[in-house]
């Protein structure tokens, strides 16, 4: 009689393909930026709704910065989330509001909320769309070195002329370097002959 194996859980497949799926989606985005934008507007407002012996903190028209500018900050970073290809626009209404909030709501929300904020819109502005590295990519990257290193270093630089390097020599070929050779007359434009 044979026995019956314990089935496994579909659980962690599940928790691994979410995972995979959140990754995904994380890298078409300015995940960072856009997260530590929103932090700094609740940052901001944490600091509004805070209370000292009964000494409240707030700055500006009699509160309504406190809600405006959080709003801000988490809105802009929402939408970097969701619009990243709006991305510099969202990070540059970010980035002044979070300057703002330091004249505005309570030094910026004791300046952990200007400086979260000013952080998480450099992030988002200087985001660029890249591909994520999944082990498909890992494993033909490592295919195709193993290619080339089995090819001779004669027929992997002819194959692939922009991965050559001027500094990479073979035990044959010593390396050159050209930079302090003189140039020619003719290149100088300044020159006076």
């Amino acid at each position: 009689m044979r026995r019956a194996e314990p089935r496994h859980d579909a659980r962690p497949n599940s928790l691994r393909a979410g995972w995979g799926s959140f990754r995904r989606w994380r890298w078409t985005r300015p995940f960072w930026g856009g997260l530590l934008t929103a932090l700094a507007g609740l940052a901001i407002f944490g600091t509004t709704q805070m209370s000292l012996s009964g000494l409240t903190f707030q700055l500006g028209p009699t509160g309504f910065l406190s809600w405006l500018v959080p709003a801000i900050l988490v809105t802009a970073g929402l939408l970097m989330w969701f619009t990243p290809q709006h991305r510099v626009f969202y990070a540059v209404v970010a980035a002044v509001t979070a300057l703002f909030a330091l004249i505005g709501v309570n030094l910026g929300g004791f300046l952990i909320g200007t400086v979260t904020g000013l952080l998480g819109s450099a992030l988002a502005g200087g985001w660029v769309p890249g591909r994520p590295v999944t082990p498909r990519n890992e494993a033909a990257g490592a295919e195709s070195a193993t290619e080339d290193t089995a090819a001779g270093p004669e027929n992997s630089a002819d194959d692939h002329p922009a991965q050559a390097t001027p500094s990479a020599s073979t035990p044959d070929q010593p390396a050159t370097d050209i930079s302090h050779e003189a140039p020619s007359a003719s290149r100088q434009p300044w020159s006076t002959n």
